[in-house]
């Protein structure tokens, strides 16, 4: 009878530690993680911090499926997947997809919905995109520069003083994403309405003031910043707060406009016809996932759109000033204001 009652009671262990173990694994998880191959391919905008954050969380879940990482501007990486149309390489997209693209880059992804989308603030309509971050703009300054030239840089109307020509980088809105939501940001808050005429003639003073300085590579704006190559930079919230935070840069400062600001979601699509397509959709789910948005709330200081975990220290929307956007409208003008935004550049850039 002793015996019997010792298997029972083992028997109820093991039992109890194997459900322990289901409810500690998250269930965005694979049942069998093997199930998804042993390799998935990411085109990505992320720099090499934020993409160790990826594989701290990714590898702990997957540890037999290899990221392999392909980094690029979106520009260029949409660039990359459409030339592979007729035989795709990547699996994903990560990064510097928004949802203010609209429909620009369905050619080269396939629908596939997160299955935790309802722990998510932010859903794509169109069914493309697991959306995980959510970006804010702002200016990125070297207080040093900026003590020297005797100003106080705050504001988006501040960036024409006279004293700052040349001394302000941006990227280039046709090749980055970040360069864009600052372009379509600009329109949105420096006119009496979106992209009236007085929103242009800001922009068109903006490019006269940066005397032809602009970049395709977003990360170059903040590095040049710190550096002193540059007085101020037109960019955006949480990757100021990382090098300030994070990688020590004390010279620098994190800048909302005065004027306002606009909130827009990001996140990844998979590639269409995606050579693992297993692994595709684990990474969009994981992408989604509270594990992973957690992490990168910690060490690369994001703010996200799961719902069930709290994001960093910073303002509140109500503190910024935010102005609400029509998303699919602006999706479906994004090709004409880029184009207006070449010209603009042609003509005033010098």
């Amino acid at each position: 009878m002793k015996k019997l009652l010792s298997l029972v009671l083992i028997a109820l262990l093991v039992l109890s530690c194997c459900s322990a173990f289901a409810e500690e694994k998250p269930s965005w998880v694979r049942e069998d993680p093997s199930s998804i191959g042993d390799r998935v391919v990411v085109y990505s905008t992320l720099d090499d911090a934020q993409q160790q954050t990826v594989e701290a969380i990714w590898y702990k879940y997957y540890p037999d499926c290899t990221i392999e990482w392909i980094s690029d501007s979106v520009g260029k990486l949409i660039a990359r997947a459409r030339g592979e149309v007729n035989n795709p390489q990547a699996d994903v997209i990560m990064g510097g997809l928004f949802e203010s693209d609209g429909t620009v880059y369905h050619d080269v992804l396939q629908q596939y919905t997160p299955t935790i989308a309802d722990e998510l603030s932010k859903v794509d309509p169109y069914g493309y995109y697991t959306l995980f971050d959510i970006q804010y703009m702002a200016l990125v300054v070297n207080e040093e520069l900026e003590a020297e030239l005797g100003l106080t840089i705050d504001s988006y109307e501040s960036l024409l003083d006279p004293a700052l020509k040349g001394k302000i980088i941006q990227a280039d809105p046709a090749a980055s994403s970040s360069a864009y939501r600052q372009f379509h940001t600009i329109l949105a808050l420096m006119g009496d309405e979106f992209g009236d005429e007085k929103a242009w003639d800001y922009i068109d003073a903006l490019i006269q003031n940066c005397d032809g300085v602009i970049t395709t590579s977003s990360s170059t704006v903040f590095k040049s910043v710190i550096s002193g190559e540059y007085v101020v930079g037109l960019t955006y919230e949480n990757i100021v707060e990382m090098q300030i935070t994070k990688n020590g840069a004390d010279n620098i400062r994190l800048v909302y406009p005065k004027e306002g600001n606009t909130a827009c979601a990001s996140g990844a699509g998979m590639v269409k016809d995606c050579p693992h397509y297993e692994a595709a959709a684990a990474f969009m789910d994981f992408c989604g996932s509270a594990d992973y948005q957690l992490a990168r709330s910690e060490e690369n200081c994001a703010r996200g759109t799961n719902t069930t975990i709290k994001y960093g220290n910073y303002p509140d929307d109500s503190e910024l000033g935010l102005v609400e956007i029509d998303w699919e409208w602006l999706g479906s003008q994004k090709e004409a204001l880029l184009e207006t935004w070449t010209e603009h550049w042609a003509e005033y850039a010098g």
